[in-house]
């Protein structure tokens, strides 16, 4: 539903629909603090960047199990979605989503950790110092501490570069690990000639 509403395709064409989720009570506690994590909370995550940066999210009430048939055996609290006129990062969602999956792939190390994962080993320094700088963000911070702000320099800046360089955002850097990893463990006819 992100996407759709960061495309403004479905029921998002319309109007501004809201949209209210009834999730199990005990999840709801940890669901609605990531939702609603503020900069340098614990909580904080790439749900919360991703949940603030398109909706206002609000926790509703809780109904008890009771009120249900069959009677499940935990309570439900509704959580409220109401998507922004406009989301706070204007870029296309899928790039959003990749920066901010990618700088929350080492959430307990520097920021600087997951920003470079972004880039090529050829030269992924260069350009991860090049993306920080120009994004004015400390790459000594660890991802919860960024702002939402800091998130929307971030992806500014990183949409500049892919401009710039068109291969830029079709690159995966697993793709790239797992090449490495193959290309290491290719066996040569010697070595056939030994297993044999």
């Amino acid at each position: 539903r992100a996407q759709c509403s960061s495309l403004s395709r479905s029921i998002w064409i319309l109007s501004l629909s809201s949209w209210v989720l009834a999730i199990p009570a005990s999840l709801v506690s940890s669901a609605n603090l990531r939702l609603t994590a503020s900069t340098s909370s614990r909580q904080r995550s790439r749900l919360s960047i991703m949940s603030q940066h398109l909706c206002t999210v609000n926790k509703g009430f809780t109904i008890p199990g009771r009120a249900f048939v069959p009677k499940p055996e935990v309570d439900v609290t509704l959580v409220h979605f109401t998507p922004l006129v406009e989301p706070k990062i204007k870029q296309p969602f899928k790039m959003v989503e990749k920066v901010v999956q990618n700088i929350f792939q080492y959430r307990r190390k520097f920021c600087h950790h997951g920003a470079r994962i972004l880039f090529p080993e050829a030269d992924r320094l260069e350009k991860t110092k090049q993306l920080l700088m120009e994004a004015d963000v400390d790459p000594t911070l660890h991802p919860p501490q960024l702002s939402l702000f800091q998130f929307k320099n971030l992806c500014n800046v990183y949409r500049k570069m892919c401009d710039e360089d068109p291969d830029l955002f079709a690159y995966n850097y697993r793709e790239e690990l797992k090449k490495k990893k193959e290309s290491k463990f290719k066996r040569t006819d010697e070595d056939y000639y030994f297993l044999s």
